[in-house]
């Protein structure tokens, strides 16, 4: 697997989570304690532009419509331009500078963990298999230093022996892997 049939895989994934979204929905908490399901919406699109842009794309329209319309719009604008691109050298993103192989792994990384804060804050889940969140595990690993923690990301919270891949990934991301089940039962 790359980089782009990753995050190809990780938009697939997505999509059905954000096309059972309602207008109900986009007030609820999530995960990301200081952001609601509506605004880690938000994040992921401005997210997608802004890798889009690291990539040399020139967004020249604001994507509109539906959540699930715009992740998928400006998820495909950052894919398109980073096959352009290509992922030679290194490129600036916010306040870091990565390689350009790594920095495009930012994509599938949003996609899935976002799409599962979006999916749990809902009550439901995201289908994506065992080889993908493991993928995405280990290159947030690469990209999630510990220097970024207290940021953009909370410390790791421990996953447990039988955790899945994909929860092994959300615990090192800093979300509490059973957040939904918490939440249903009030």
């Amino acid at each position: 697997m790359d980089s782009f049939e990753c995050a190809s895989v990780t938009l697939a994934a997505c999509r059905p989570v954000l096309g059972r979204l309602t207008a109900d929905d986009l007030g609820r908490p999530s995960p990301c304690s200081e952001f609601t399901v509506g605004e880690v919406g938000e994040h992921v699109v401005r997210s997608m532009v802004l890798l889009g842009s690291v990539a040399g794309a020139s967004v020249d329209r604001v994507f509109e419509g539906f959540l699930e319309e715009r992740v998928t719009a400006s998820a495909g604008a950052a894919l398109t331009a980073w096959r352009q691109r290509g992922v030679d050298g290194s490129v600036a993103v916010g306040r870091s500078t990565l390689p350009a192989s790594l920095a495009v792994e930012i994509i599938p990384l949003e996609l899935l963990v976002h799409g599962w804060d979006l999916a749990r804050a809902t009550g439901s889940e995201i289908d994506v298999a065992p080889e993908v969140a493991d993928y995405v595990l280990g290159r947030a690993c690469l990209l999630i230093t510990p220097d970024k923690r207290g940021r953009s990301f909370a410390a790791e919270v421990p996953a447990g022996p039988s955790a899945t891949a994909l929860e092994r990934l959300i615990a090192f991301t800093g979300r509490e892997p059973l957040f939904a089940v918490s939440r249903r039962s009030r």
